[in-house]
């Protein structure tokens, strides 16, 4: 759903939760307040609330904007401002309440998964962030600290007139109409009793939503005028903010503390069937710009029948039904599903974008019922391994009737595969590997081979005397071939992995196989070295002939590894534009049985080598190179070390991947050969050395 301004006539509405915790689209965030500010510009402002609360960092950071504002804030509270939204009231100048209308306020609650050390760390977050608001409250009441936290312990609802003695408003509106707040009260513990509740209705989720929009905006009223001229009709009730959808003469919109002419006179009161209507238009999918016109529009569910159809048919000819700003409905029922039990998972798996919500404390086999009751609420499986079947896409659901061999992808089998992908990633990134730290990364666009050409040194430059041309230079044609190759296994979601709630199936098996995706990289990095195959000179990479290869093995010193240094340095360019190429050793890469010994060498100020006659001797050799230890050296040698010169400069050994995509990729099938969703998991890169003259090798003693 397309978020629109909250500045509305002048006014700034803050209908609905704090922050969206629920993933309905009708709350409002800290950047919409700042937008709706924005738009209004400097000066003095009113805010009107009716929310149940949110998340309560929102409301921090929304009371905090409220409180910056270059202008007079005064707070409206309409129906109920509580939790995190009673804290966004206290960033006003002045707060008003209708009559009729409470505020409540208690300490920040969340859920907690996990072991004794994560419940101890959320309580003491929970406990800060508790004092924090009672802070706020007892800066605007007058009471301590202490006797503030008191009252949000015992959770205390206030109406107006009690927030008012207590210094949490400043006075009441004398005004009979109440706008009640679609909010689930049940999940606070004393709420009073018969508060409106809003609940979720996975079979048709429009429905719900009209539901709870209707129990908004139950009647309206033409109200009789007394005497007195200078009275005014009731104020209308106001739209939530999810009802709320662009500024266009066709909606309805917050109306002003006064009405601007006298009531008529006495009339019958006319109760407009607003539920009806809103489910008449959700069953048609109109935007909500098209309902909330044709609700303001319609004063009977015929006429608003009628402008239905209407629209409908305007739609099907292609003309444009509103003019100004509309919203779509981006999301449905089964959109929302998607995410949320995405994030539950995500959340239960231990991975980055997870969420405790409705989702949550259900089982894998639970969540295929909803998901089955939402595609078609009639199909009902007795045997719960025909569930899982059918939700793996084994067998595919169409209006109610099993169809055997449907291909189509199941949306169950899109989130498993999704928390399964991000697992995988994980897994990747996450594993302990080296070879990225000493080599440089390449691009191939296709699977042929492909030749790195080496360029050498340019030519120095020529001098240019007075009027003369400047020459061309060359460079050398030779090179390296480099070609890509794929690497992948496969793994798969059963119906016994459903039916058994096993969770490492789609999170901890892709963790470790993306794992292993970088491990055999790093294995195809490290055996260019311990292979020491042959260049396109027809030379080993490590040779005598290429000036890389010490004479004399001996172990890491400082005059193994300055000797080392000297020959890498007086490597010649084979186009002999410079007499040598000056090449430095950055990384210092040894098997673990050296790291030691090397680590000892970078950093130590003396010779550690030197004798007692000698220990003053300094190491010259100190931060020589950084050191990169790799146990899969020791497997070809526990004594052999290299040296290797920046790869960004110099080139070395290439780690090239498939259109540069360094990250291993998942694809799907439904199964055959198993009862459930076959998944493939694969890397295509391919590694060689392109140069020796960056590198060097000491066979160590």
């Amino acid at each position: 759903m397309q978020r629109t301004s909250l500045l509305v006539d002048g006014q700034i509405l803050l209908y609905g939760d704090v922050g969206d915790p629920f993933g309905w689209g009708d709350g409002f965030t800290p950047t919409d307040v700042i937008q709706a500010l924005a738009e209004h510009g400097p000066g003095d402002v009113t805010v009107r609330i009716n929310s149940g609360g949110g998340i309560a960092m929102d409301g921090m950071a929304i009371y905090s904007i409220l409180k910056s504002h270059p202008g007079e804030v005064t707070v409206l509270i309409d129906g109920v401002a509580a939790s995190a939204a009673s804290l966004i009231a206290m960033g006003g100048a002045r707060i008003q309440m209708r009559d009729g209308a409470v505020m409540m306020i208690h300490d920040a609650a969340t859920i907690t998964f996990g072991d004794a050390g994560r419940h101890e760390k959320n309580r003491d977050f929970l406990d800060k962030l508790s004092d924090n608001y009672a802070g706020v409250y007892a800066a605007r009441s007058g009471l301590s600290r202490e006797d503030a936290r008191a009252l949000m312990k015992a959770e205390t609802w206030m109406t107006a007139d009690e927030a008012i003695e207590r210094g949490f408003a400043s006075a009441k509106i004398d005004e009979t109409a109440l706008q009640s707040a679609a909010f689930d009260y049940r999940i606070y513990a004393r709420a009073p009793k018969d508060f409106p509740v809003r609940t979720r209705d996975l079979a048709n989720p429009a429905a719900s939503a009209a539901s709870s929009k209707g129990s908004d905006m139950k009647t309206e009223t033409t109200a009789a005028a007394p005497a007195a001229p200078e009275t005014v009709a009731p104020v209308a009730v106001a739209p939530t903010a999810a009802q709320i959808v662009a500024p266009t003469a066709a909606q309805t919109t917050p109306p002003p503390l006064a009405a601007p002419s006298p009531a008529p006179a006495a009339t019958t009161p006319v109760v407009k069937p607003t539920e009806a209507i809103l489910q008449a238009c959700a069953a048609a999918h109109l935007s909500l710009v098209d309902s909330m016109a044709i609700l303001n529009s319609s004063d009977t569910l015929e006429a608003a029948q009628a402008q239905v159809i209407a629209r409908l048919a305007a739609s099907d000819a292609g003309a444009v039904n509103t003019p100004g700003p509309q919203a779509r409905v981006v999301a449905d029922g089964r959109d929302r599903f998607k995410e949320g039990v995405t994030r539950s998972l995500l959340h239960k798996v231990g991975l980055e974008g997870g969420e405790v919500n409705e989702f949550t404390a259900c089982n894998l086999q639970t969540l295929a019922r909803d998901y089955v009751r939402m595609i078609d609420p009639k199909v009902y499986f007795a045997d719960p391994m025909a569930l899982a079947g059918a939700v793996l896409g084994m067998r595919g659901l169409s209006g109610g009737v099993m169809m055997s061999g449907n291909h189509s992808t199941s949306d169950f089998v899109e989130i498993l595969a999704n928390i399964a992908n991000k697992s995988m990633l994980k897994g990747y990134m996450e594993a302990e590997e080296t070879f990225h730290l000493w080599t440089a990364k390449g691009v191939l666009v296709d699977f042929k081979p492909q030749k790195r050409v080496d360029l050498n040194l340019f030519p120095a430059l020529s001098e240019v005397p007075e009027g003369a041309e400047y020459k061309s230079g060359t460079i050398g044609d030779r090179g390296e071939t480099i070609q890509l190759a794929t690497y992948g296994k496969m793994f798969a979601i059963t119906r016994q992995a459903i039916i058994n709630d096993d969770m490492n199936a789609f999170s901890r098996v892709p963790m470790r196989m993306g794992r292993a995706a970088k491990r055999t990289v790093g294995n195809l990095a490290y055996a260019v070295l311990t292979a020491n195959a042959a260049m396109a000179d027809g030379v080993a990479l490590f040779h005598a002939d290429h000036g890389n290869l010490a004479g004399t093995a001996a172990a890491p010193s400082v005059d193994s590894l300055d000797a080392a240094r000297s020959a890498m340095a007086k490597q010649k360019d084979p186009d002999a534009h410079a007499t040598a190429l000056n090449i430095r050793p950055k990384h210092f890469i040894v098997p673990v049985a050296l790291e030691g010994k090397a680590r000892v060498l970078m950093t130590a100020e003396k010779d550690p080598n030197a004798s007692n006659a000698n220990s003053a001797k300094p190491n010259h050799v100190n931060g020589l190179a950084t050191v990169v230890s790799d146990a899969r050296l020791d497997a070809a040698s526990s004594t052999a070390w290299y040296l290797a010169a920046d790869a960004n400069m110099h080139d070395t050994i290439e780690v090239a991947y498939l259109n540069g995509n360094e990250t291993p990729m998942i694809d799907q099938q439904d199964g055959w050969k198993v009862d459930g969703v076959e998944f493939k998991v694969r890397i295509d890169a391919g590694v060689k050395a392109i140069d020796f003259r960056g590198l060097y090798k000491n066979a160590g003693a």
